[in-house]
């Protein structure tokens, strides 16, 4: 497997383009569609807004189809009338660094934060190598037309 090794932020990665990208290109959907929530469908409708084009340069030099994540959900409302969201992407890789601090991109006026990390979610597709995971958090708007509601504080947080 041809491993190319990055430095993004404190952190060095080893990854496989070419075995990532034939992944995504085997996935029909992102977890926003699958899951179809209110929350994960807000994220959706703006989903090309919600990342940086640094952050989605990165993703295309991994390989990652930015419309395909491992997983999205929704934090928490914020008191500026936005909604603070986190989720995954996978990748074939493995950590050569650590590192100790978040990456926040500088293009993003929605505070755009990620790092890279070994744990996260199931990731069938990925099961058969080393896996990496992107963990990202950001602030988006609500553009749907139906509000989102919250049964109990837990719910603010559905996924």
């Amino acid at each position: 497997m041809p491993m190319t090794v990055a430095k993004v932020g404190d952190q060095a990665i080893r990854y496989d383009r070419e075995a990532t990208a034939a992944i995504y290109g085997g996935l029909k959907q992102g977890y926003a569609e699958e899951c179809g929530c209110v929350f994960c469908r807000n994220f959706a409708a703006q989903r090309d807004l919600a990342y940086p084009a640094s952050f989605q340069e990165l993703l295309a030099n991994l390989g990652i189809d930015p419309n395909k994540e491992g997983e999205a959900f929704h934090y928490a409302p914020l008191p500026d009338g936005g909604h603070l969201y986190g989720g995954w992407f996978f990748l074939v890789g493995e950590m050569v660094t650590w590192g100790e601090r978040n990456v926040s991109a500088s293009d993003s006026d929605s505070h755009f934060e990620y790092f890279f990390t070994s744990v996260g979610p199931p990731a069938p597709a990925f099961r058969d190598g080393p896996r990496l995971t992107i963990e990202f958090t950001t602030r988006v708007k609500w553009v749907l037309p139906e509000s989102p509601e919250y049964r109990t504080a837990s719910d603010a947080r559905p996924r």
